[in-house]
């Protein structure tokens, strides 16, 4: 359980400063925009709006800070009810700053309508069609090309020596992801410009600064998948060593993220600084909440947000209601992952042996094998797992595909704390299975190895 909740307090935890910051960053006006606010450069100063402002701050601080020592509680609870902890904190780190940010970004927009703090463009969605006559400057794609390379070579190497297919598959996904990464640069160079007011210097500046951000932060994630897909080869079987590589390239990613994000905002603040005139973009009505992009007078599917590097989708859009719908309902689900778990570690393995098949179960028929398949059969009293490849590894549940010492690739199906363990070899696999009764176990090892 102590390496588990180390592991979930190292995904989780980053979140944390991550939701903090992001969201308490919104309150810097960027692009005429202060909490998703759009407001004339008079009106950052007024004293009803530096209050807003300080309000929206002092809650994020008193609901942000007491939930950081929240996450220590699991340590002293079973695997199920500690996932269900975590997942239940992440959700609700990650729905209540937007939820603080959206009251107080509607006390921003009642100020406006109050005070008529309306920009001459207000409500239209505007084009600048002299800059986007301009071509972008692109990253040359060969710098994309040694990470994806290297990426590949463990691929290559496992399925030309037919390695086993469950580390083929993890150097396969990363392969992609790094082939996705590439793909996504220029996805970057299809969504609407950045325009902020009649400006054509300005609207090409603010161009460059996310063009060039986005494409650092995909360039820089392609060579960190590369090198993790290498490392996670070259280390093999070592756990350790490929636990911590993990973490340092979730880290490092995260961190340029992060770097990536907060540089574009604070070049967006840098430029728009000094614009005081009447003329600048105001969309608000077009963004619910300050989050989400309602306009159906708008072609695309992928818009940018309005601050920062990210992307966002149309809600006017045919599908992106579903989309946007399956993604909520992932998030308000998260809590489910642990009562799943809680349920699975409560329910005992178990063994039965019929006339033609050898069953493992738990919650359900995991593994069934026809008798007359089986190869060998050999009872052992310690089982000693290296790494889980797939599948489940509870304090009192290993379910799933496992290295194992002295074995190799085995997929198990076992209450670790009980053994006798009963190895069976068939159709050229390895499966360790037990009974939650050892007498259970024994008995049916007796029965294979009469017949």
């Amino acid at each position: 359980m102590t390496t588990f909740n180390i592991i979930m307090v190292v995904c989780c935890l980053p979140i944390w400063p991550i939701m903090y910051f992001l969201t308490r960053n919104y309150a810097k006006p960027k692009k005429n925009i202060i909490l998703g606010a759009t407001l004339p450069h008079s009106a950052h100063g007024d004293s009803d709006t530096q209050e807003i402002i300080r309000a929206f701050k002092s809650q994020l601080n008193l609901f942000m800070l007491p939930l950081l020592p929240l996450i220590a509680p699991p340590f002293f609870m079973t695997m199920g009810p500690a996932m269900t902890w975590y997942m239940t904190w992440l959700l609700v780190l990650i729905v209540a700053p937007f939820a603080i940010f959206a009251h107080y970004r509607n006390k921003l927009i009642a100020l406006k309508r109050e005070r008529r703090w309306y920009s001459e463009a207000d409500g239209q969605t505007l084009a600048d069609v002299r800059a986007a006559a301009i071509p972008p400057q692109k990253i040359n794609g060969l710098w994309f090309l040694p990470p994806i390379i290297a990426a590949f070579v463990p691929v290559a190497y496992s399925l030309l020596n037919t390695a086993d297919w469950a580390f083929t598959i993890i150097y396969i996904t990363f392969a992609l992801t790094a082939v996705l990464f590439w793909l996504c640069y220029y996805l970057i160079f299809r969504t609407r410009l950045d325009v902020f007011n009649e400006n054509l210097t300005l609207t090409m500046a603010l161009r460059r600064v996310r063009l060039y951000k986005w494409g650092k932060f995909w360039l820089v994630s392609t060579w960190l998948t590369g090198v993790l897909t290498l490392l996670l080869w070259v280390f093999d079987n070592n756990v350790t060593a490929i636990l911590i590589t993990t973490i340092v390239y979730t880290i490092l990613l995260i961190a340029v993220a992060l770097y990536t994000e907060f540089g574009a905002r604070e070049a967006q603040q840098k430029l728009t600084a000094g614009c005081t005139g009447k003329l600048y973009v105001d969309e608000d009505d077009q963004w619910i909440w300050g989050m989400f992009y309602y306009n159906p007078n708008d072609n695309h599917f992928l818009v940018n947000d309005r601050v920062g590097i990210n992307m966002t989708i149309n809600l006017a859009k045919k599908g992106a209601k579903t989309l946007m719908i399956i993604s909520l309902a992932l998030i308000l689900a998260m809590p489910f992952i642990g009562v799943w778990m809680w349920v699975e570690e409560s329910v005992p393995a178990g063994l039965v042996l019929s006339d033609t098949e050898l069953i493992a179960r738990h919650t359900r028929d995991q593994y069934v094998i026809t008798l007359n398949t089986i190869e060998s059969a050999e009872l052992i009293d310690e089982l000693r797992t290296t790494m889980k490849l797939n599948g489940a590894n509870f304090e009192n549940l290993y379910k799933g595909i496992f290295q194992v010492r002295d074995i190799g690739t085995a997929r198990l199906c076992v209450q670790p704390q009980d053994p006798p363990f009963l190895v069976v070899t068939a159709g050229g696999q390895v499966y360790i299975f037990n009974d939650a009764d050892s007498d259970v176990t024994r008995g049916i090892y007796a029965q294979l190895t009469r017949r």
